[in-house]
């Protein structure tokens, strides 16, 4: 067994769980029709229900990368599952990146980069699974 993709699985089940959460008992219901525009799309309701589809694509993330490390834990089913680690190692790193990059890129005059990145730790549980991904790939055979 690979303990490292194991909690990586744990801390997908955990994230995932709470970004899910997150979304549709404190958000979604505070977001009215009235906090969207129209687009040439639709009306309102249609940016709004773009809006709640395109944060289940990332809640999608989480649940693949539960799948597949739970599935990795326990034994490589796939020939090349090394490279599908190494993968998703870049794939969340690039989301780590994002996550400062549009942190940074919304600060309004004054405000403090380090305070808000330590109020947003949301970003600390991927870097933890990244490296509990890390961790676990290094223990493969090569």
């Amino acid at each position: 067994m690979n303990l490292p993709f194991l909690l990586t699985a744990v801390l997908a089940l955990g994230a995932g769980t709470l970004h899910v959460y997150t979304f549709e008992v404190w958000i979604w219901p505070k977001l009215g029709v009235e906090c969207f525009p129209p687009t040439p799309f639709g009306d309102a309701s249609v940016t709004r229900g773009f809006y709640r589809v395109v944060w289940h694509f990332f809640t999608v993330s989480w649940l693949l990368t539960l799948i597949l490390f739970g599935a990795f834990a326990f034994g490589s089913f796939f020939p090349s599952s090394g490279l599908i680690v190494l993968g998703l190692i870049i794939y969340w790193s690039l989301i780590i990146l994002v996550i400062f990059v549009v942190g940074a890129l919304n600060l309004e005059p004054g405000q403090s980069y380090i305070r808000t990145m330590l109020r947003a730790f949301q970003w600390v549980l991927v870097a933890v699974m990244v490296a509990c991904m890390v961790w676990g790939w290094r223990q493969l055979p090569q």
